[in-house]
């Protein structure tokens, strides 16, 4: 079989986090030998824990020239995400680009023009649709396990949104808010499990635990009250178990303050939406959600049937299908062990495809084109919840990109 040579784009935590699963790929058979990293502090930290160093480079282009690189993994910063891509125009290597696509409507316009004239595959991170939870679930629902879908309600109660609230993630200029930035995975989610297109969506949002009147540049290492502010990150590690602290605020040092004047990202949001086949269905998301409460929870009504899908938290997760024309005891349970991987076990599947996909011997499964419809119903959110009113998902999309609202619905991997 053969050695597949990445290159990263952005050595943080993602993108070192899918490297981490590919070098256990098919026995050692994808290995990191260069990376794109900007910074001297954050390449040296991960090359700490990485347990290698592979060279360093300070540009996409420059490291995919001196080096033979099979797949180009994108785990940089949202918003850098078009910027690498254009690094790479013209050569054929097959990329990885991790979701969100990129951090403004307009950028990820440009992104899906660009991946039209890229001569390789290229595939969008949505790895938890390659969780056997999600992979189980969706076999079920097309053996008609709940019969005619009618409706669902997907939530995230986010309990590590105080850790994303402390980095550029705050702003909506830093990850594009959080519709693109989280909601892009359950929504990706929904969109296939139900086989349909969504056609519009009405929103609301607001900032409920987050932001204030700090002065917009604060950090938690010069705020006098760093030591009795809940949200620091002092406070953050010693409530939370050993070892399962968020990685983002465990390490952070220079953390932005939660109650800046500079948030403008909601953390509270919730829209309903309506799908081209009839079904509608809602989705909230919930940034400062207690580490005890349900963690994501999807919840789908069809003519024979319900079926929740309780995602749990880092150990396990549970379907739940009950027969509407059952008794209280006419129940299955299907219980699944993520054995503590990423993702609900998704990221090992996911650069297991990865690997299959560079190599001819499959086609990309979680592919742009349903990344982008996914996003556009994000970003269709964020203007419904600014205008108070229903948008039309589809009047968002250029006219050169409309026919990717026509794209083949989502079906199991083969």
């Amino acid at each position: 079989m053969k050695q597949l040579n990445i290159g990263i784009a952005g050595f943080g935590g993602r993108g070192s986090m899918v490297a981490r699963e590919a070098s256990n790929v098919n026995g050692g058979l994808m290995r990191t030998v260069a990376v794109m990293e900007p910074s001297d502090a954050q390449y040296e930290l991960t090359c700490s824990t990485f347990g290698e160093r592979p060279t360093r480079y300070l540009s996409v282009r420059e490291m995919c020239e001196r080096e033979q690189i099979d797949v180009l993994l994108i785990g940089s910063p949202n918003g850098c995400h078009l910027e690498n891509l254009r690094e790479i125009e013209g050569m054929p290597i097959p990329v990885f680009l991790e979701k969100p696509i990129d951090t403004s409507w307009e950028k990820i316009v440009e992104v899906m023009r660009f991946a039209r004239r890229h001569p390789a595959p290229m595939l969008v991170g949505h790895c938890m649709r390659y969780a056997p939870i999600l992979q189980k679930a969706k076999a079920l629902l097309a053996q008609g396990a709940i019969g005619k879908i009618g409706s669902a309600h997907f939530v995230q109660y986010c309990h590590y949104g105080n850790g994303m609230y402390h980095t550029w993630r705050r702003e909506s200029t830093g990850g594009g808010g959080m519709m693109l930035e989280k909601a892009t995975h359950d929504i990706d989610a929904m969109q296939w499990l139900l086989d349909t297109r969504p056609t519009s969506v009405f929103a609301s949002a607001k900032l409920t635990a987050y932001g204030g009147e700090k002065p917009a540049d604060l950090r938690c290492n010069a705020c006098p009250d760093v030591l009795t502010c809940r949200e620091s990150p002092v406070n953050i590690t010693q409530r939370w178990v050993e070892g399962e602290a968020f990685a983002e605020i465990s390490r952070m040092d220079d953390a932005l303050c939660v109650y800046s004047s500079a948030v403008d990202v909601p953390d509270d949001e919730i829209c309903l939406i309506q799908f081209e086949n009839g079904m509608h269905g809602t989705y909230s998301q919930v940034f400062y959600s207690p580490r005890s409460f349900h963690h994501r929870v999807y919840q789908l009504t069809g003519t024979l049937g319900a079926m929740e899908i309780d995602l749990g938290a880092e150990h396990g997760g549970t379907i739940l299908l009950c027969d509407r024309y059952g008794t209280t005891a006419d129940r299955t349970e299907y219980h699944f062990d993520y054995l503590h991987r990423n993702h609900y076990n998704g990221d090992g599947p996911m650069v297991r495809h990865l690997y299959d996909v560079v190599t001819g011997q499959a086609t990309p499964q979680t592919t742009l084109e349903q990344a982008f419809i996914a996003e556009a119903l994000g970003y269709a959110a964020i203007q419904s919840a600014q205008s108070g009113q229903s948008v039309q998902v589809q009047s968002l999309v250029p006219d050169d990109l409309r026919d990717l609202l026509d794209q083949p619905l989502f079906t199991l991997p083969a």
